[in-house]
């Protein structure tokens, strides 16, 4: 009996222990909350009207270049008249081909600007509200009592299963969207 006793008290004294130092822990999928944050659906508004913005520009570039090609055609047509003196008609042509290229770059370059700008403020946006999210989450995380809160998004290969009961996100969303303004 003294030895069975000598055996079930430390691991009664180990099993409490262990109980009073457990750790609870919770996901959040940090790309839904992020989805679901009104702050960022807002920015990804600002963000689509810019490149619809971008593209309509992009058409006045086009529309511009096809009325050059056209013009230089209906040149081309008219230096192959024998019957037109084509020397002065060949400098406006050759005018308008320099204008063609300038008209071309101009486009290029509009079009690498304006992707550039959109990729940085895509990146922009993830910073910037990653601080929101962080706070929701600390909040909820202090709220619920957890010692540790792990991103469970599809994107991170750390967390493949979690039961439903941990999954603090929703709760993470309310709170981000409690805070903006309306």
């Amino acid at each position: 009996m003294i030895h069975f006793k000598k055996i079930i008290l430390p691991i009664i004294f180990l099993l409490t222990a262990s109980f009073l130092h457990a750790q609870k822990v919770a996901v959040v999928d940090v790309q839904k909350v992020f989805d679901g944050y009104q702050k960022v659906k807002d920015a990804r508004e600002r963000l689509d009207r810019s490149k619809k913005i971008a593209m309509e520009e992009l058409e006045i570039f086009r529309a511009e270049m096809e009325k050059i090609v056209k013009e230089l055609k209906e040149m081309e047509e008219k230096i192959k008249n024998p019957n037109i003196d084509s020397t002065a008609l060949r400098t406006k042509y050759q005018e308008k081909v320099e204008k063609a290229k300038v008209k071309q770059e101009d486009m290029v370059s509009y079009d690498k600007r304006a992707k550039a700008t959109i990729a940085q403020r895509q990146r922009n946006l993830l910073v910037e509200h990653l601080g929101d999210i962080r706070e929701a989450v600390k909040k909820v995380a202090s709220t619920k009592g957890l010692d540790l809160v792990i991103n469970s998004s599809e994107t991170q290969l750390g967390v493949f299963y979690v039961g439903e009961k941990f999954d603090v996100t929703e709760e993470v969303i309310v709170t981000l969207n409690a805070t903006v303004d309306k």
